[in-house]
């Protein structure tokens, strides 16, 4: 006769796998996410309503570019990964994979899009200097 316990039939079935890595990488991200809204809020948020000169200056700064570009690709990342979770979570199995699917590519879509307008920007302004 085989007899398993309690313990040795839950091991490898829990949340303790991946769970607590998840937790971390979602505290490292927003950590992350906090250091750059702040350095958005003090940096970028001054340009928004400015005429469209003192934006693409702004912009053209390589600080404020990096920052900008950081900021569009983390919160893509930090959106993605959380929306996996509530996929998991809180829709039924068989949608969950495919509402995964469209709103990553929808993420990294979104994530091109910011960045290609920053690149954009950045060529404009080395064709034609404000």
């Amino acid at each position: 006769m085989h007899y398993l316990t309690d313990r040795k039939r839950a091991e490898g079935k829990g949340s303790v796998a991946h769970g607590a890595d998840h937790q971390l990488q979602v505290t490292y991200s927003s950590y992350m996410m906090t250091a750059l809204v702040i350095l958005f809020l003090f940096r970028i948020a001054p340009l928004i309503g400015a005429p469209y000169e003192v934006v693409v200056e702004g912009l053209t700064r390589p600080f404020n570019m990096v920052i900008m570009g950081l900021f569009v690709v983390s919160t893509t990342y930090h959106w993605r990964f959380n929306i996996k979770k509530v996929f998991e979570d809180y829709v039924p199995h068989g949608w969950d994979f495919a509402g995964m699917i469209i709103t990553t590519a929808l993420g990294w879509f979104f994530c091109g899009l910011g960045l290609f307008a920053l690149v954009k920007i950045l060529i404009a302004s080395m064709i034609v200097p404000v």
